[in-house]
């Protein structure tokens, strides 16, 4: 990959999961290689440059919703980076920031949390999206969040869903997409998380489960598994990246010969 991807680091993992993991960008850097990507993170310092291939929006603890002042400074500098049409990609939090930046609406998830790995199915647009490119209609994913989109920005599409999260997937224009789901999660984060999650969210946090029959976490736990599709949505975002600068650079070389003519 020969383009030069913006990694915009919005949380934190865990403490106790940084020492075995890394933190939050790390697994980003595992999918994508660590040598295309510049780490920055939104809540320190002023935004950088929008000059860049794409953006990656990670995941946090935060909420979408937040009035802190880097909330605001990340919602402004994603307005640029979209004005200069630099493709945008949110993952959990990062897709309800890009959401609710655009327009849209984030609130607390009326069906509970989503915690380990879950079925998600493209709409009739998010079969022929890009970012799902040969990606089977229905595929599992890693999940971990407590709030969702309620409502799209206008003009966005919804590209997948689930029976718990209407919105796990959206695209606004042809530049901008965000994932409720966490593609760069491997099953061992997940199962960690499932550790020390589980216990800490308040009482009512899972209504499906089956609280008589097994304790949460190993109800949480069975679920998960490798998400191999999910993971495509990273390397479909880069293929989107690679073409567009693709298609800017023959541009140019047509610009520069009709100049010399």
């Amino acid at each position: 990959m020969a383009t030069r991807l913006l990694i915009w680091k919005t949380g934190n993992l865990p403490r106790r999961m940084i020492a075995q993991f890394g933190d939050v960008e790390q697994a980003f850097l595992h999918v994508l290689g660590a040598e295309h990507c510049i780490v920055a993170d939104a809540r320190t310092g002023p935004p950088p440059a929008t000059d860049w291939a794409g953006i990656i929006v990670t995941g946090s603890a935060a909420s979408a919703n937040d009035a802190d002042a880097w909330v605001a400074r990340s919602e402004d500098f994603l307005k640029r980076a979209a004005d200069a049409a630099v493709p945008l990609y949110g993952v959990c939090f990062g897709h309800q920031h890009l959401a609710r930046t655009f327009g849209g609406r984030v609130e607390q998830s009326p069906a509970g949390w989503e915690l380990g790995t879950v079925s998600v199915t493209l709409t009739e647009e998010g079969r022929h999206d890009p970012l799902f490119a040969d990606v089977l209609d229905t595929f599992p994913a890693q999940q971990s969040h407590g709030e969702v989109v309620a409502e799209l920005p206008s003009g966005a599409r919804t590209l997948a869903h689930n029976p718990q999260t209407a919105c796990q997937a959206f695209a606004l224009g042809d530049a901008i997409w965000g994932t409720q789901f966490h593609p760069e999660f491997t099953p061992e984060v997940v199962h960690t998380l499932i550790g020390l999650l589980a216990d800490r969210l308040p009482d009512g946090s899972f209504p499906a489960w089956p609280s008589d029959e097994q304790p949460l976490q190993d109800w949480l736990g069975k679920s998960v598994r490798a998400t191999p599709a999910a993971q495509r949505c990273l390397d479909n975002f880069v293929a989107i990246v690679q073409e567009r600068r693709r298609r800017e650079s023959s541009d140019d070389r047509v610009d520069n010969k009709r100049f010399l003519r």
